[in-house]
C-alpha cells in the first residue's frame, strides 16, 4: 500500500502550469498554462492525450472539457533580415555590420485585438463541438457547468449563461467590476449565483432572469450554497454572511476575530462550516457559525489550499513544499518539501492529490502523490486521548476517553465521527472496555468507580466504589452476560455482574493490582500486582489457581485464543510464556530492556512482545516449546502491539518523536503500512471483525482507519 505523500506519477510539462484540475472519474488531469494552454494528462501514467488553448473545466458526465481564452491584444511582429555587407564601400560597411548586430531578428511593429472565446471540446480526443467569441475588451473566464450537465456559465465583465450541448446564450448580466469571482451553481441545477465587488446576483435558471441583486457592506471573497439550497454563505474580508436564497436578505452576519491583515486567498470548506484565509505568511482558519478564529499556520509564499472532501485535513502548496494540517486543530499530519508549487486539487475521494509547479525557469510538472493511508473518521474530545475500544459492523461505535480539563468519556460513529454521546467523569479515566456486543462500555476511574454505561444512550446502569483507583477492567465472556473484571489499588480484583454490578467474587492481594485481562473461553482471569507476581484465577469462583513471580514491574499480559497460554512480560525484560493449565514456564522472549506489550495472533499461532530495547520478537507459539522466529528493530520504542482479528498483521505503536502505527506482516516482517500521527499515540485497538482500527492521540482526536492494510 502506498504512503501518505507518495509519488504515484509525475509528467514534464514545456510550460509552468499555474491550475491543476481533476475529472469527476478521476482518470483525467488538466493543467492550465494561462496562455500557454490547457494539457489533458493520463491520472494514472501521465501520458499526454491532447493539447488546446485556454483554461477549461470538465462536464459531470466526463464527456466535454470547456475552456476559455483569449482577450486583449497581441504584438504584430516582424522580422528583420541580415544584410550582406561584403560587397558594400569601406565607408558603408560599418554601418551595414551595425544593422546586423542591432537590428536583425523580430520586432514589434504593431498589435493587433484578439477576441476572448469560449469553446467546448470532447475530453478524450479533444475535438471542437462548439465556441463562441466575444470583444477583446472583455475577459471571459472561470467556465463552470451545472450540476446536472446542461448549463455552462463563465464570469468577467459579464455573467454569460450558456446551453452547454448548443451553445446557445441565455443569461446576459453586466459586471460593475472589471472581473468577476467563480459562479456558483445549486445542488438542483436551478439557480446561479454570481458576484462583482460588493454586489450579489442569483438568477433563476428555470427562467432565465435574475431573481434577486443585493449589495454587500465589503468586498466578497467568497460565497457558496448551503447543502439544502436554502442558503448562501458569503464570506468577506471582516465577516460571514449567510443569506437567504429566497430573496438575498441578510440571515446572519458574524464578525471575525482577528482576521488577516493581508489576505490574498480565501477557501471555504466542503460543508461551509470553516473558512480559511491566506496571508503572505500565514494561514488561519475561523469557524463560520461563531466567526472564532480556531488557529493558524505559517506557510510559504504563494500559498494555495485545499479541503480534503472526506477527511478532515488541508492541504497547503507554496513556493517550499507541501504541508498537511488538520482542519480542526491545525495539526499537522504530514509535509515535505518540494520544487516550488503553483497549484494543488484533490480528487473526488480524498485518496489523491494533483500537485503544478515549476522544475526549472520556462519548465514544469505536474504530479499525483497518494494521500493513503487515510483515515476513515475522527472522533474529537476536549483533551487527549488515553484509551480507545471499537464495536463491529454495522453501525460500528468507538468509545474514548480523555482528559484535560475534566475526564471524558466519548461515544461516536466510527463509520463518520458523528459525535454519539459524552459522559463525563470525576478524576482520571484510567481504564475502558466495551462489552462483546458493542452495548455497553465500562470505565474505571481514579475516584475508585467502576461504572457500566448503555452505549447507545449512556444511561449509567451501574457504579461500584473501589477503595482506591481502579487501574485496569476488562469484560469477562460467559454465557450470563460479560461481568465486568477490575483491578484496583486497593489491593483487590472483583468480579462484578453485568446486570446490577454485584460483586460475585472478590480476590485481595499483598499489593496494589495494577493490570487484568480474562481468557477470550470466558475461564481464566490473569492479574498482575505490584508484589512482582502474576496470578492465574478461575474466572467462575476467583480462586487462585497459579502464581509466577518477577524480577520487576508487570507490563503486559495477554491470553491466546484458547486460554491455553498466557504471555506476562515486565520490567525484568523477560516475558514468561506460561501453559495455564499447569502453571508451568514454556519458554520465554528475553528483551535486554523493560517489555512494554505482548499479544497473540488471533489464530494464536503467533505471540509478539515488545521492548523498550527497540525490538519486537515474533515467536511461534505452536511449537513446543514455543520457539522464536524472528525479530524486528525500529529506532523507536513500540509501545502496544494488537494483531488483526482474522489477518495475518500486527500493528505496532512507535514512540516519540515520530509518533506512528506501523502494520508489519509478521511472517516476512515487511512493512504494510505506516500511519502517522502529530503526537503521542496513547493507545490502539481493533474492533472485534477487523474492519476498523482506532488510535487514541495526544492531539485530541482519536482517529479510525480501515482495518485491512496492504494487499
Amino acid at each position: 500500500m502506498s504512503e501518505i505523500g507518495e509519488v504515484l506519477v509525475t509528467a514534464a510539462l514545456s510550460f509552468v502550469p499555474w491550475e491543476v484540475m481533476w475529472s469527476g472519474d478521476g482518470q483525467s488531469l488538466f493543467a492550465d498554462g494561462g496562455s500557454n494552454g490547457v494539457v489533458n494528462l493520463n491520472a494514472a501514467t501521465g501520458e499526454e492525450r491532447w493539447r488546446g488553448p485556454g483554461g477549461g473545466v470538465v462536464s459531470p458526465d466526463e464527456q466535454t472539457v470547456a475552456l476559455t481564452g483569449g482577450g486583449g491584444t497581441e504584438p504584430i511582429m516582424e522580422f528583420e533580415e541580415p544584410w550582406d555587407c561584403s560587397e558594400l564601400p569601406r565607408s558603408m560597411r560599418q554601418a551595414c555590420e551595425k544593422h546586423n548586430r542591432e537590428d536583425v531578428g523580430w520586432h514589434v511593429v504593431g498589435h493587433k485585438e484578439v477576441p476572448s472565446w469560449i469553446q467546448v471540446r470532447a475530453r478524450e480526443s479533444g475535438a471542437g463541438l462548439w465556441s463562441r467569441s466575444f470583444p477583446s475588451t472583455e475577459v471571459v473566464q472561470h467556465p463552470r457547468y451545472s450540476p446536472d450537465g446542461k448549463l455552462l456559465a463563465v464570469s468577467g465583465n459579464h455573467t454569460r449563461l450558456f446551453d452547454s450541448v448548443s451553445g446557445e446564450e441565455l443569461v446576459e448580466l453586466e459586471s460593475h467590476a472589471s472581473s468577476l469571482s467563480p459562479t456558483v451553481f445549486s445542488r438542483d441545477s436551478q439557480l446561479l449565483v454570481t458576484a462583482d465587488s460588493t454586489r450579489l446576483a442569483l438568477i433563476d435558471v428555470t427562467v432565465s432572469g435574475i431573481k434577486w441583486v443585493t449589495s454587500l457592506p465589503a468586498p466578497v471573497t467568497q460565497f457558496a450554497f448551503t447543502e439544502d439550497d436554502s442558503m448562501l454563505v458569503v464570506a468577506t474580508e471582516h465577516q460571514a454572511l449567510t443569506l437567504s436564497a429566497e430573496d438575498g436578505s441578510l440571515v446572519t452576519s458574524v464578525d471575525l476575530q482577528d482576521p488577516l491583515p493581508d489576505r490574498r486567498l480565501t477557501v471555504l470548506s466542503p460543508d461551509r462550516r470553516r473558512l480559511v484565509m491566506v496571508g503572505a505568511e500565514s494561514m488561519a482558519l475561523w469557524d463560520v457559525a461563531d466567526g472564532s478564529r480556531r488557529f493558524e499556520t505559517p506557510v510559504g509564499d504563494s500559498a494555495r489550499v485545499r479541503f480534503n472532501p472526506v477527511l478532515p485535513e488541508i492541504a497547503i502548496a507554496s513556493a517550499t513544499g507541501l504541508l498537511m494540517v488538520n482542519s480542526r486543530f491545525g495539526t499537522t499530519v504530514w509535509e515535505q518539501a518540494t520544487d516550488p508549487l503553483r497549484d494543488l486539487a484533490f480528487s473526488a475521494d480524498g485518496l489523491r492529490l494533483a500537485l503544478c509547479g515549476t522544475s526549472a525557469p520556462g519548465s514544469g510538472f505536474v504530479q499525483v502523490r497518494s494521500m493513503s493511508p487515510t483515515s476513515v473518521s475522527h472522533g474529537i474530545c476536549d483533551g487527549p486521548v488515553t484509551k480507545i475500544a471499537l464495536s463491529s459492523s454495522p453501525g460500528s461505535l468507538a468509545v474514548a476517553a480523555s482528559h484535560t480539563p475534566e475526564a471524558k468519556a466519548s461515544v461516536f460513529r466510527a463509520d463518520t465521527g458523528e459525535l454519539v454521546l459524552v459522559k463525563a467523569h470525576p478524576g482520571v479515566i484510567n481504564a475502558l472496555a466495551l462489552s462483546r456486543d458493542g452495548r455497553h462500555f465500562a470505565t474505571g476511574g481514579s475516584d475508585g468507580g467502576a461504572r457500566l454505561f448503555t452505549t447507545l444512550t449512556g444511561e449509567k446502569r451501574w457504579q461500584v466504589a473501589h477503595h482506591a483507583p481502579v487501574n485496569a477492567l476488562t469484560f469477562l465472556a460467559s454465557d450470563g452476560g460479560d461481568d465486568v473484571i477490575t483491578a484496583s489499588v486497593d489491593k483487590t480484583a472483583r468480579c462484578l455482574a453485568h446486570d446490577t454490578g454485584q460483586e460475585r467474587w472478590r480476590l485481595s492481594h499483598p499489593q496494589a493490582v495494577t493490570l487484568v485481562t480474562a481468557s477470550p473461553d470466558g475461564h481464566l482471569v490473569a492479574t498482575a500486582c505490584a508484589d512482582r507476581s502474576t496470578r492465574i484465577l478461575n474466572a467462575v469462583t476467583g480462586e487462585e489457581l497459579f502464581r509466577l513471580s518477577h524480577d520487576g514491574k508487570i507490563r503486559a499480559l495477554a491470553f491466546n485464543p484458547t486460554g491455553s497460554m498466557l504471555a506476562a512480560g515486565g520490567d525484568d525484560g523477560e516475558v514468561l510464556i506460561i501453559d495455564t493449565a499447569s502453571g508451568r514456564v514454556l519458554a520465554k522472549s528475553l528483551h535486554t530492556r523493560e517489555v512494554t506489550a505482548a499479544a497473540f495472533s488471533h489464530d494464536g499461532s503467533l505471540l509478539a512482545t515488545a521492548g523498550k530495547d527497540h525490538a519486537v520478537h515474533i515467536l511461534d507459539a505452536s511449537a513446543d516449546p514455543p520457539k522464536l522466529v524472528s525479530s524486528h528493530a525500529d529506532t523507536q520504542t513500540p509501545t502496544r502491539l494488537a494483531f488483526h482479528p482474522a489477518e495475518p498483521q500486527l500493528a505496532l505503536v512507535n514512540d516519540e518523536p515520530n509518533p506512528a502505527v506501523t502494520i508489519l506482516d509478521p511472517a516476512e516482517g515487511t512493512e504494510l503500512s505506516r500511519l502517522r500521527h502529530p503526537a503521542p499515540i496513547n493507545d490502539l485497538a481493533y474492533s472485534p471483525d477487523g474492519k476498523l482500527l482506532a488510535t487514541a492521540c495526544e492531539d485530541t482526536l482519536a482517529r479510525v482507519y480501515p482495518g485491512r492494510r496492504g494487499n
